[in-house]
């Protein structure tokens, strides 16, 4: 375990300990209680990060399945329906293979902290922003459009990136319109931040910690990744991340990047363990 501190809504630090996952096997995740997350192994699925980051700040108990991409797609398809990670199973409930299904999960499980506002104009303003980031054609969808076309232009004619190409519908012409509006996303984000700051608050959406942080946090490894020493994702692929282009980079606000490192220091954990 390690030891930990995290702020609270009146800025006094609150000690709090990380409990270090179980990590298990596929086969033994399929008959262990309790809950159990399926995630890709090596890389910072930013999903899979928010999901984990989640289950840290409420002190979720939970085992890891760290499963290769594409080694475990007919067991997955079998067992979940679907092929896609994270996947996130409670005992003997239906898998639940969506963030927004993954969040009211937790936010079941361990209701303090929440994470989901109580305002109902604040929770309407969080699933909304989420979508921005984690939902299709939020962030994620249009960075992974953009990695794609960096990789084909490169010659990869690999099978997972045809699987990709065909999972995010990738076209010449969805990729070449990803960078404007991963901008406005980005845009977006920044002007929320600036309008919390003269109300005292150090968060995206009312006085305390919300999902939404958890997921820009996770989320902007996709437009500037950690250092490797604190995020082993493979040299080649840490580059790549950090590709972003001219029009996603003029849009990047520092502030989005300092708030990134804000929220890792006082609610997550580092290094990554992938």
């Amino acid at each position: 375990m390690r030891a930990r501190s995290r702020s609270s809504k009146s800025g006094r630090r609150i000690s709090r300990v990380n409990e270090v996952p179980d990590y298990i096997d596929l086969e033994a995740a399929k008959t262990a209680p309790g809950l159990r997350l399926l995630t890709v192994a090596g890389v910072p699925s930013p999903w899979g990060e928010a999901l984990k980051g989640i289950c840290r700040v409420k002190q979720i108990p939970h085992k890891i399945a760290r499963i290769v991409p594409g080694t475990a797609n007919e067991e997955l398809m079998r067992w979940t329906a679907q092929t896609s990670l994270p996947v996130a199973i409670y005992n003997d409930e239906r898998p639940r293979s969506t963030w927004i299904e993954q969040l009211y999960l937790a936010e079941r499980l361990s209701p303090q902290p929440a994470l989901v506002p109580e305002s109902i104009n604040d929770r309407i303003e969080m699933f909304g922003e989420s979508n921005e980031l984690c939902g299709e054609n939020g962030l994620g969808w249009l960075r992974r459009l953009m990695l794609l076309d960096i990789s084909l232009a490169r010659g990869d004619q690999t099978g997972t990136a045809k699987a990709l190409g065909a999972k995010y519908g990738y076209s010449k012409l969805a990729a070449e319109s990803a960078p404007a509006k991963t901008a406005a996303i980005l845009r977006n984000l920044s002007a929320r931040l600036a309008k919390q700051k003269p109300r005292g608050s150090r968060f995206l959406i009312g006085e305390q910690l919300s999902a939404l942080d958890l997921y820009w946090a996770t989320f902007a490894a996709l437009v500037d990744p950690l250092p490797r020493e604190v995020c082993p994702m493979p040299r080649g692929l840490h580059a790549l991340y950090g590709e972003i282009g001219p029009v996603v980079k003029a849009a990047l606000d520092p502030a989005l990047i300092a708030h990134r490192d804000f929220i890792y220091r006082e609610y997550l954990t580092l290094p990554l363990e992938l």
